[in-house]
């Protein structure tokens, strides 16, 4: 093989794509992550809420709910193995009207069917002695043990740091604009690979379109939250889900791994290729809702805002398709989960990529995660890992690590 000459090429360096070139270097496939941005972990994985989800409330069956579970089997060694921030925090899913309350007990069947067993039903003293602040009013509620909060741009940076002590090359600033007889033509030259994986996020449909792939489209959802400072991180211990909608899972009120308490995120779908920002009036809509979960927030006003896109699509299941005929992989359609299924969806490519494209690996596989130290940079909006130093643009990085000067 050449300098430029790869197993597979993967497009696109968010939290999946970094996690598919983990998982596939794990696995013995020498590859290339190509990323059109200047850094990884930017795009949809810069907006996220930081969440490492059980998949209770994720489509039954599903092949969503299959990498979640798949994730959640082997994350927690490599989170701890190179010391990544999180925090098993546990959520409550809580029914503030008796209509909601109806859907409770099909959501604690559904996570039982799903093998999600922990689940089970709060009263009104169970809620009040595990979050004492929140409004006592609720109708009905569930906790769910599983849930956690985890720095996930961090996250993705390791699975790309990993995927490199494992020979793997990242290639930033490096968009793809066509492919031909197993050649990927990008701005900083030709990649021939034997496969191909589109790990592209909000450009997924996009780069099928150059393969004349056209199974999905993507329809950007925006999701706006507020965010307040470190003083009331002593207000809420557990995640606050609402009872899910057909659309999304509702705005959650949440602290951080770095304690600055998080409403969020809207749903709104937005027309493609605009530049959306954030709304003054949504703004003070979800600051007004968390006052109303909390009423002791009104003394503590926000610090700050932010946005994500999510890359969703016309189905509400995962999008993953093989296509033998050009070695092409599409992992499209991960809407709000692509933490919490990421390795479990770099799993499942490589499986597919022996099974539907009978792809052998060209080294041996790598069973063991490596630690990892890293630290936190002077600028407070970079790490450095093995000599490497990589921006992070996330807002909850950046808002925990204002007043910070330890990665914890």
């Amino acid at each position: 093989m050449s300098e430029t000459d790869y197993d597979v090429g993967i497009v696109g360096g968010g939290v999946v794509g970094c996690a598919v070139l983990f998982e596939l270097s794990r696995q013995g496939f020498r590859c290339v992550l190509l990323e059109k941005s200047l850094d990884i972990m930017t795009g949809a994985s810069a907006g996220n809420s930081g969440m490492l989800v059980t998949g209770f409330d994720a489509p039954l069956f599903s092949l969503e709910q299959h990498c979640i579970k798949s994730t959640q089997e082997v994350i927690f060694e490599l989170i701890k193995k190179c010391n990544i921030p999180h925090r098993k925090c546990g959520a409550i899913v809580i029914a503030w009207t008796d209509e909601e309350n109806r859907k409770i007990p099909l959501i604690k069947e559904n996570a039982h069917k799903a093998g999600i067993d922990s689940v089970y039903y709060l009263n009104q003293s169970d809620l009040r002695k595990r979050e004492p602040h929140l409004k006592q009013t609720m109708k009905g509620a569930l906790s769910i043990p599983g849930e956690c909060v985890v720095d996930s741009s961090l996250l993705g940076i390791i699975y790309a740091q990993q995927a490199v002590r494992l020979g793997a090359k990242i290639c930033t600033n490096c968009e793809v604009t066509g492919f031909k007889d197993g050649i990927l033509t990008t701005s900083r030259g030709l990649f021939k690979v034997q496969a191909t994986v589109n790990c592209a996020g909000l450009y997924g449909d996009k780069v099928d379109s150059l393969v004349g792939i056209n199974s999905f489209s993507i329809q950007p959802r925006k999701g706006q939250y507020c965010v307040f400072g470190k003083s009331a991180s002593n207000f809420l211990d557990s995640i606050i889900f609402p009872v899910p909608s057909d659309k999304s899972k509702g705005i959650a009120l949440f602290k951080s791994v770095y304690n600055n308490l998080i409403i969020g995120p809207t749903a709104e779908d937005v027309a493609r290729g605009s530049q959306p920002t954030c709304n003054p009036k949504i703004h003070s809509s979800l600051k007004m809702q968390a006052g109303s979960l909390i009423p002791e927030l009104d003394s503590h006003p926000p610090v700050g805002q932010y946005l994500g896109l999510r890359p969703a699509t016309q189905f509400k299941d995962y999008q993953i398709r093989t296509h033998p005929q050009i070695n092409w992989v599409t992992v499209g359609g991960i809407r709000s989960t692509g933490v919490s299924g990421s390795l479990g969806i770099g799993q499942y490519v490589s499986e597919r990529l022996v099974t539907d494209l009978c792809l052998e690996p060209t080294r041996g596989t790598t069973c063991q995660i490596s630690e990892m130290d890293w630290c936190l940079g002077s600028d407070k909006s970079s790490v450095s890992i093995d000599g490497c130093h990589y921006k992070i643009a996330h807002p909850l990085f950046l808002y925990g690590n204002q007043n910070s000067n330890s990665k914890l």
